[in-house]
């Protein structure tokens, strides 16, 4: 529709009837072009979520292989410190003193083959002590009567210590005595008969320990050592026991 420059508004189509100026044609503002925007894919909608599974549950503890402390030996009252007792040599798997061997162990086997313990005093060992200043050569001195003995290996268990007058207890394997090593305990070490022939050495807890085969390092106390035919057992001062079969 036409309009009035100055505003006016006028019914008249070609002129102004209020101030007689020419109509203007009415020309509509040009609309601004719209920034064009681009078109995004929509992201899909979110995934639920499963909540996390429970943590799975601990496996149980290992219990411990070794024997069960406490509990005194109903023998000498000693405190238990594994299978044997390590002052009289009480065994508490068969309940039965050191004094009760049983004769139906593996000494022999069904082989018809035996085992035996050679006992000697070694000097190489002797003199191994003294350099490691585990033994003071002015207060115990090498045997001058060096002579082996054999001793066979029955029953279920073989006891290596010296004879207890108290208790009147002499072990099968005796390295007391006049002459006797003097660094073995009263039940220094003790060869037990395994299934299937064989034997295995136990400390039930010297005082000075027991090697093997010549290692430095004394076996544990209350652990079975499987022994083999020709093991060399040290203990003592200057004691080897050899075992043999056969």
């Amino acid at each position: 529709m036409p309009s009035c420059p100055t505003g006016h508004h006028s019914r008249a189509t070609d002129f102004c009837d209020v101030c007689g100026l020419r109509l203007q044609a009415y020309t509509p503002a040009p609309v601004p072009p719209q920034p064009h925007r681009q078109q995004y894919p929509q992201p899909p909608p979110p995934r639920s979520v499963p909540p996390p599974a429970p943590p799975a549950p601990s496996p149980p503890a290992a219990r411990s292989s070794a024997a069960p402390r406490g509990g005194p030996c109903p023998e000498c009252k000693t405190p238990r410190a594994g299978r044997f007792c390590e002052e009289c040599g009480y065994d508490f798997a068969s309940q039965s003193g050191a004094h009760q061997r049983r004769h139906s162990g593996a000494g022999s086997g069904g082989s018809g083959a035996y085992w035996r313990a050679v006992v000697a005093a070694d000097p190489a060992y002797y003199q191994y002590m003294v350099d490691q200043g585990m033994l003071d050569p002015a207060q115990i001195s090498f045997p001058s009567n060096n002579r082996q003995r054999r001793v066979s290996l029955k029953g279920d268990r073989v006891h290596i210590g010296r004879r207890s007058a108290s208790r009147g207890f002499t072990p099968e394997i005796d390295l007391g005595g006049p002459g006797g090593d003097p660094a073995i305990s009263h039940i220094h070490a003790i060869l037990v008969a395994q299934p299937g022939d064989t034997w295995a050495l136990v400390d039930p807890g010297s005082t000075n320990g027991t090697t093997i085969n010549g290692t430095a390092n004394p076996i544990a106390h209350n652990v079975e050592v499987p022994l083999r035919p020709s093991d060399r057992i040290y203990v003592g001062a200057w004691t080897v026991i050899i075992l043999q079969k056969g």
